[in-house]
């Protein structure tokens, strides 16, 4: 129980975060006009190579695959007798961004962009992104098992994870899923819940 309450107070006061940082935003900042524009760049760069690229990126976060992901390597770790805490980080981690984006996403309601969506179309509010959220919180998961490996793999697994996580919030961008605040929040919830499932578990 010790370990129980700090982590929600943690995923309590980032969605309190959030919300502020996400009222701020479709309020006094009115909406970032900027962003707008950046999305509008982004997509007039590519060709049709670049939006089969952009969608296959996208593709690999939808909630679908995440989750089967997850699910895969809790019991991968689970197999491999780690332990129970450590089988239950990944899934942890995910759950934890996963709720913080729905308690944060509904309170804000930030609309998505105005550009033609590419890829799957979300019900949900723009702000924070969801999908970098709960990838960004298995990256930093993955990234910390890594620290037990030889340095040569550890940094070519952590440098392989902050490369897909870079493509996959350009991906977002292009695709016409997400401005780029709600990605840079994501990263943010994403690294945090990461790190709050790592403590909750006491896995280094």
């Amino acid at each position: 129980m010790s370990r129980v309450i700090p982590m929600l107070l943690g995923v309590a006061g980032l969605a309190a975060a959030n919300v502020l940082a996400g009222r701020m935003i479709t309020g006094p900042l009115d909406d970032l006009t900027a962003e707008h524009r950046l999305n509008a760049d982004l997509r007039g760069l590519g060709g049709p190579r670049v939006h089969r690229s952009a969608a296959a990126v996208s593709r690999s976060s939808d909630t679908s695959r995440a989750i089967a992901l997850g699910l895969a390597l809790t019991g991968v770790l689970a197999a491999r007798g780690g332990g129970r805490a450590a089988a239950g980080v990944p899934g942890l981690a995910m759950a934890l961004a996963s709720g913080t984006h729905v308690l944060s996403s509904s309170l804000v309601g930030r609309e998505r962009p105005g550009l033609e969506r590419l890829g799957t179309v979300q019900p949900t509010s723009s702000f924070p992104s969801g999908h970098v959220g709960a990838m960004t919180a298995l990256a930093v998961v993955l990234g910390g098992m890594a620290g037990s490996h030889p340095r040569p793999a550890r940094v070519l697994v952590r440098c392989g994870l902050a490369g897909y996580l870079g493509a996959l919030g350009w991906s977002r961008l292009y695709n016409g899923q997400h401005y780029a605040s709600d990605v840079i929040a994501g990263y943010v919830n994403g690294a945090v819940c990461g790190r709050l499932a790592q403590r909750a578990l006491r896995l280094p």
